[in-house]
């Protein structure tokens, strides 16, 4: 859930659930004391649980005394009220967890924090001029929607998780934008926010216009199979000086008077229309003192990753027998590994360490790059117009078998060399292959670690050749939203 928030005592914000539900927070935790209801030193439920003794009030800061036992009138500690869990008593609930509904929640209450810098006369957001009467006279402005549903400054106010007021991550994030030279173009004009609106829909559906003229008139196509908005255009959040109505965001200029179907042509309409009226914001969680506002998929591709291959291992530790996936490892330090998902039935890449944020890569789209680069599909001496995993059988037991001969000794520096088994023996190993957790899992062994081997082979993962280090900088662009057809966007952290 969070920390509470010191902003909300010196407001003595009202709980919009919970016991106390309607009570302002100083109240609240001077009747907790009185009730002799803990209180949780930490970041979650798990925390420590103690029991108020004196809740006051020194130069501005909030703190409670407390001891260990509900019994006990003897202190204990002492320490500032941000050290504690919100709890349901003070409104905890369901929008303080760090899923789906929060992510929906803190990229709408920026958008609120933005247009009071935008849209009034105040040029930098403190704890005073963003209290929750100052977001709220900003509604016509903010066009934010947890799926169907318009959200109000209070829907977010109330179920944001705390630590986000506790540490300004709001307030970071919209200076740190409105000071970058990315605010040019909007200063002085009536700006609209959107996250998950009608516009921002219609942002994601030039998108989808252009891959359907791609899938029509190229072959192969450019953009991978499962080409998602996210890889497109990675922005959570879209500001605009159009009208919220517009049709087309990116028609309504000299250049560009119908709406851009390809590729090229709607990266540069997008690019254009930063500098004009519309542009893409990806928002990150601010922890430290400042913000930094960077662009990426400029004209220029200035952020361009340029990596190289540098080996792969199967497993974490190169023992073949000890897991059912293998990884991938890049020039810049990053990784990817790939697995079999659903025990037997799909295999995909997912990006690790540095790359983490970037997700999961599905097998269809890593076939595309290998198309793209090899000329021909996984697992196959051509191009296959419908390619598909290849799903182990007996009848391949040689071939895997002659490919984990082929590789198993091809693994990147730093590994020891590992002794061939025979063939009886892999199957042995093989058929009793169990999971992290003990369990039987020869299935997904036999057809995670089969397609592994048919990828590197047909990469040739054995060799250093410039092929390979083309297909890993595909593979690490699209993780990084940083295609050729990706679009230009800020990113703030």
């Amino acid at each position: 859930m969070g920390q509470l928030a010191p902003a909300r005592f010196k407001t003595n914000h009202k709980a919009s659930g919970g016991l106390y539900a309607g009570q302002g927070y100083v109240d609240i935790a001077n009747n907790k004391i009185k009730d002799k209801r803990e209180f949780i030193l930490g970041t979650n439920a798990q925390g420590r649980k103690v029991y108020g003794l004196s809740f006051f009030e020194d130069k501005g800061k909030f703190f409670l005394d407390y001891t260990n036992s509900k019994t006990s009138k003897v202190k204990t500690g002492q320490d500032i009220i941000s050290r504690f869990f919100k709890d349901p008593d003070f409104g905890g609930g369901r929008g303080s967890g760090g899923g789906a509904d929060d992510t929906a929640v803190t990229e709408s209450m920026q958008c609120f924090y933005l247009s009071l810098l935008f849209n009034t006369s105040v040029n930098k957001l403190d704890n005073k001029n963003t209290q929750l009467k100052h977001l709220e006279t900003q509604k016509n402005n903010c066009y934010v929607y947890e799926r169907s549903t318009r959200l109000t400054a209070k829907d977010c106010y109330d179920r944001c998780p705390e630590d986000w007021f506790a540490k300004d991550v709001f307030i970071k994030t919209a200076n740190a934008i409105y000071q970058s030279q990315y605010s040019r173009p909007f200063k002085g004009k009536k700006v609209y926010f959107h996250r998950g609106s009608p516009f921002m829909k219609k942002v994601y559906a030039s998108k989808k216009r252009a891959m359907d003229f791609d899938r029509k008139n190229n072959n192969p196509p450019i953009a991978p199979g499962s080409f998602s908005d996210d890889k497109w255009n990675p922005g959570d959040i879209w500001m605009s000086t159009q009208m919220p109505t517009a049709i087309e965001p990116f028609v309504d200029n000299k250049k560009f008077k119908k709406p851009p179907v390809e590729w090229t042509t709607l990266r540069e309409a997008v690019v254009d229309k930063s500098t004009i009226n519309t542009i893409g914001v990806s928002l990150k969680k601010v922890e430290s003192t400042n913000a930094k506002v960077v662009a990426f998929n400029t004209r220029e591709r200035t952020h361009n990753k340029d990596v190289s291959f540098s080996g792969f291992t199967f497993g974490q530790t190169g023992d073949f027998f000890k897991s059912a996936d293998m990884y991938m490892y890049f020039s810049d330090g990053g990784v990817m590994q790939l697995r079999a998902t659903a025990t037997t039935k799909s295999w995909q890449g997912e990006m690790k360490g540095k790359y983490a944020a970037a997700g999961k890569i599905g097998g269809g789209n890593i076939n595309h790059f290998v198309e793209q680069v090899y000329g021909k599909s996984i697992g196959a001496n051509s191009m296959q117009s419908n390619w598909n995993e290849t799903y182990y059988k007996d009848s391949n037991l040689l071939n895997m078998y002659n490919l984990y001969k082929k590789y198993i000794n091809n693994q990147k520096s730093g590994i020891q060399p590992q002794k061939v088994v025979e063939q009886a023996e892999f199957k042995r190993l093989a058929d009793n292959y169990k999971n992290n957790k003990g369990q039987p899992a020869s299935p997904a062994f036999y057809f995670g670690k089969y397609m592994a081997l048919l990828f590197l082979d047909t990469i040739k993962a054995n060799t250093r050749n410039r092929q390979l280090d083309e297909f890993s900088k595909s593979i690490v662009r699209y993780a990084m939203s940083n295609t050729d057809i990706s679009t230009f966007f800020i990113k703030v952290s």
